[in-house]
């Protein structure tokens, strides 16, 4: 190992191997001290993990993100916050699904192909129960999602109008139950991006911007998370010049773009935590009123308008009066209002 160790087969000198024994100690000392910053900054990874995974089992239910003590009295709270995952097929969606998964389930199991155990057409869904033994977290995604072209914007409707339900969403009677999207995930390729960027092909490109602007797909103002998957197929710059690409087009932070390679490690782990976290916020923000919280706050807002109305009205008056105290006052200084000729 040290600079003093001979070539095989020579001997070497008792000067020469007390020098490769210095040189070992010197060369072991750093890496020791390494490996021990490594297992600390494991271990904090490891109780970060651990400290979200239990916040999401033990604590987690819909509406928790709501600032408010009456929220249950206020907004229409789901029995479960559902999660619809849209991108291009093939591209990662049911592997992301299956990473989420795996970090409460502590199995990291293979995933399914994307059109697996599916019918053909791109209007069937999947639904993933996030935890075990509780309905309060689901993600629904369509295997077979042709593209980001506008003709599909319609189901997108549909599905955000009318809900999404296991299996095909297209028939309108199904035993399966339907739910209500709270949140919507934009699954991006990072090598397709790659690709398309090399190629200069603005169509993708513009589609891409349409689909996640698109309003059905916003959520009081809160615009879907963008998830970038096979980034470890990339080199680092390669992939932090997709990452800069995407917020430049999209018009969003790098916090709401999430990298999520398919590897199975602490990052990976923490990333999809921070996602998760992430969408159930905008979620929970984005839960409606109750009708009768709603009419409370139209009746609110009226009663308000119609105190500004009064209160513009009142000011009035007095300006008027104001100016005609001041004419009149300035009048018979000057001997306009005398009241004896």
């Amino acid at each position: 190992m040290g600079g003093g160790r001979c070539p095989t087969g020579e001997h070497s000198s008792d000067a020469d191997a007390d020098a490769s024994s210095s040189d070992e100690s010197q060369v072991t000392k750093l890496p020791a001290e390494e490996q021990c910053a490594d297992r600390l900054s494991d271990y904090a990874r490891a109780r970060a993990l651990l400290n979200s995974r239990d916040f999401f089992v033990r604590r987690y239910k819909p509406g928790y993100f709501i600032d408010d003590e009456a929220r249950d009295e206020k907004f229409e709270i789901p029995e479960t916050t559902t999660l619809l995952l849209i991108g291009d097929p093939g591209k990662g969606k049911a592997l992301l699904v299956s990473q989420i998964k795996s970090v409460f389930d502590d199995i990291w199991s293979t995933p399914a192909p994307d059109d697996f155990n599916m019918t053909p057409g791109w209007g069937t869904l999947q639904e993933h129960m996030i935890l075990k033994d509780s309905t309060s977290i689901c993600v629904f995604y369509t295997p077979c999602w042709p593209d980001f072209s506008e003709e599909n914007h319609t189901v997108l409707q549909d599905w955000m109008k009318n809900g999404v339900c296991h299996g095909n969403s297209k028939l309108k009677l199904s035993l399966n139950k339907r739910r209500m999207v709270n949140y919507v995930i934009l699954n991006l390729d990072a090598v397709s991006i790659l690709e398309s960027i090399d190629r200069k092909d603005d169509r993708y490109m513009d589609m891409v911007h349409d689909t996640f602007n698109y309003p059905f797909l916003s959520f009081r103002g809160n615009r879907p998370a963008v998830v970038v998957t096979n980034g470890d197929r990339l080199s680092s710059a390669e992939l932090s010049s997709v990452l800069d690409f995407i917020k430049e087009l999209l018009g969003i932070p790098l916090c709401q773009i999430f990298c999520i390679p398919g590897i199975d490690d602490y990052h990976t782990e923490l990333n999809i935590v921070a996602l998760l976290r992430y969408c159930l916020e905008k979620a929970d923000q984005g839960l409606p009123l109750k009708q009768k919280g709603l009419q409370e706050e139209q009746e609110l807002k009226h009663v308000i308008w119609k105190g500004e109305i009064y209160s513009d009205l009142v000011i009035d008056v007095l300006i008027v009066c104001i100016c005609f105290w001041i004419f009149w006052n300035f009048g018979r200084s000057i001997g306009l209002f005398s009241l004896h000729r």
